[in-house]
Formats: structure tokens, sequence, C-alpha cells
């Protein structure tokens, strides 16, 4: 059983959508459909944005269901200008950018756990990204352009990244970032406490700079929920 997250309520319709049946639990405050996509048996939810809420989420689900892996998803604003608005940004590791205990520890070093970045699992992401390679083979034969997919490092921290000084200094805290967002190292560290297998894909809404107006942002989230799904289909 996968639990499968995304952090926008859009993102999450386009999903649900795609379920074939599903079943809706309750349980600290979080919504929880139960269905597959495909032969695969998922669990879907809401993660809530924030490091802290999405957290939460996973590990109420975590102590509620049998899950085996975790993927998360959603969109993210891009921190390098070779990226485009629609790209796909797999992680191979996750920073928390805003997490600074010194002098304890270094700039981004989770304490305790001795990581300044946090893994993502190598073998789940190969996975996504061969699920990837086969929905994008199916969308050209349909005449479709895929989107670009690019592996890299992801930044997660508690604020929106809108404007040309919060965007430099995610720049100089996480230089190898390709993008940034709000949930996706949280969730890998409860993974890694837990020893789950975890993934994170994002798709490029923005760079970062607030320039689209909210409901641009919207349509690119469902955007990102019908994306994930047509991956997941292929899974």
């Amino acid at each position: 059983m996968i639990l499968l997250l995304s952090a926008m309520p859009e993102e999450i319709a386009a999903l649900r959508a795609g379920l074939s049946t599903f079943e809706l639990e309750h349980g600290a405050g979080r919504e929880f459909a139960l269905g597959a996509i495909g032969a695969e048996s998922v669990v879907l939810s809401f993660s809530r944005w924030g490091k802290v809420a999405a957290a939460a989420t996973t590990a109420h689900a975590l102590s509620r269901y049998p899950i085996q892996a975790i993927v998360f998803t959603g969109i993210a604003g891009a921190l390098k200008s070779h990226l485009q608005i629609g790209d796909l940004v797999l992680a191979d590791r996750l920073f928390q950018h805003d997490l600074d205990a010194r002098p304890f520890f270094a700039p981004t070093e989770v304490p305790l756990l001795g990581l300044s970045a946090l893994p993502a699992c190598e073998r789940l992401s190969a996975r996504l990204e061969s699920a990837y390679g086969r929905w994008a083979t199916a969308e050209r034969h349909a005449g479709h352009m895929p989107p670009t997919l690019h592996r890299g490092a992801i930044a997660t921290g508690d604020q929106v990244i809108g404007d040309e000084v919060a965007r430099a200094r995610v720049q100089r805290v996480t230089p190898e970032a390709l993008c940034v967002e709000m949930e996706g190292a949280a969730v890998a560290q409860v993974c890694h406490e837990f020893g789950l297998p975890y993934a994170c894909l994002r798709m490029i809404s923005d760079h970062a700079d607030e320039r689209l107006t909210p409901e641009q942002v919207y349509a690119l989230a469902r955007r990102s929920g019908e994306t994930t799904l047509g991956v997941m289909r292929h899974w």
C-alpha cells in the first residue's frame, strides 16, 4: 500500500478522480481516501501546508494503515533558470532550508540524525522515473508533449518564497536545490525515522517570484495532480 500525499486540494481532487474505487475515512482532522490506481492500493490524503502539518498527516497515516512506501507530489517554485513551468522534478535528496541550529549543528543539519539532506529512496524514485518514461511515451504517441523530468535536490521551508530576496536566501543556503516547496523534506524525515521508502515528485508552477495569479497556480495544481495520476497509472 502506497501513501500518496499532496499539498493542494486541487491536486488531491485530480488524483481522487483516478481512483478506481475508494472509501473515505477520517482521523486527526484529516480525510483519507482508500482505493486503487490500477492494481496498486493507495491511501490518498491532503497533507496540508507546511512542515509540521505534513509530518503530522504522515505520522497519523502510518499509525493507521499498513503503508509500505510514500510518494509526495505537488507544485513547487523553480530555483534554477533552466526549469520551465510544467517541468517535473524528482528528488534525490531534500533539504530543510530554514533549519539552522548553529552553533550546535551546521545549517540544514537535522539535529541528532547527522544529515544535512534527507535522501529519497533510490529504488522507489527509479520506479517512479520508469513509470514517467512509460507515461511520456504514451503521451507522445497520443500527440501530446510531456513535461521534462529533472532529477536533483529539493529545498523545503515554512515560507512561501515569492520575491528575489527570499529566493536568493534559499539559494545561498541550498545552492544545489532545483526548486523550493513547503512539505517534502519534513515527510522525508518522517520516512527516514520510520525506515520507509520515500519519493517526491514536484511540478514547477512558477520561479519563486509570485508572477502568477492564484488562479493560475490553482490551475497548475490541477495539472500537477493529473500528471501524477498519469504517471501512477503506469506504475
